[in-house]
């Protein structure tokens, strides 16, 4: 375990809880708008409009890899995180909520995108 010095601080276990909340609910989002927008892809014929799907798709890729790395050396205690608070835990699970409320009601892929994105920019945020 890395020595605690008087910068650093050991997280107690309610800041963990809500982390490991605040991560799943993430990793939800980010999942469930990945599918979205591969399924979105393979019902797409204009080039333009897929090359769009797939890219945003592959930056929500990206960001649930950085995620799942972040959240594997939380835990290992190779890097610190911001506390967060439970309001803060709340927001992103309502958010991630909204996510697959949107897929399920078949919306566009770029609202699927963006609710996804701050999603993720949410949990970054508390990620330190």
């Amino acid at each position: 375990m890395p020595e605690v010095t008087a910068t650093t601080r050991v997280a107690d276990e309610g800041e963990v809880m809500r982390y490991v909340n605040a991560y799943i609910a993430t990793s939800n989002a980010l999942g469930d708008a990945i599918i979205y927008l591969k399924r979105l892809e393979s019902e797409e014929f204009n080039p333009n409009a897929l090359l769009s799907l797939i890219v945003d798709r592959r930056a929500l890729e990206d960001s649930y890899a950085r995620n799942e790395r972040n959240f594997l050396a939380f835990h290992q205690e190779d890097i610190a995180m911001h506390p967060p608070s439970q309001p803060d835990v709340d927001a992103i699970v309502e958010l991630a909520s909204q996510v697959a409320q949107l897929a399920a009601m078949k919306a566009t892929g770029k609202m699927v995108f963006d609710v996804a994105t701050d999603v993720a920019t949410r949990f970054d945020e508390i990620q330190g």
